[in-house]
């Protein structure tokens, strides 16, 4: 009897699990990726599928720039605009924590994710 419930117990808690919603990418035209520039596409690096090796990284929460562009404010309160390399297939959020691996694009207010999805680290 014991064996029979503790069997039932286990296969609700199975199906319970399954019930609970998984977090999801908002990929509407207000979603973080509609606002984050992409590179020109022609560069390719040495990392894996193309992929630069970050020369830094940075954490922080995606949030909108002065002119709605997606940046990411770091610890420390810094905020870079984002620009989203080719060959990176990650997805982020607007208000949710990541470490995102990457470089300059044009200057040191901006990071340029060239670092792939292993580089795009949801904290």
């Amino acid at each position: 009897m014991q064996r029979l419930a503790a069997t039932l117990a286990l296969a609700l808690m199975v199906i319970g699990c399954g019930l609970i919603p998984q977090p999801t990418h908002d990929s509407s035209p207000s979603g973080a990726m509609a606002h984050i520039g992409g590179d020109l596409g022609d560069v390719h690096f040495t990392g894996p599928n193309g992929t630069c090796v970050p020369s830094e990284w940075v954490t922080g929460i995606i949030v909108p720039g002065a002119s709605g562009e997606a940046t990411i404010r770091s610890d420390d309160g810094v905020v870079r605009w984002l620009t989203w390399g080719s060959h990176n297939p990650a997805v982020v959020d607007w208000n949710r924590r990541y470490t995102i691996g990457g470089g300059e694009f044009t200057g040191p207010d901006t990071l340029w994710a060239c670092g792939g999805a292993d580089s795009v680290i949801p904290q």
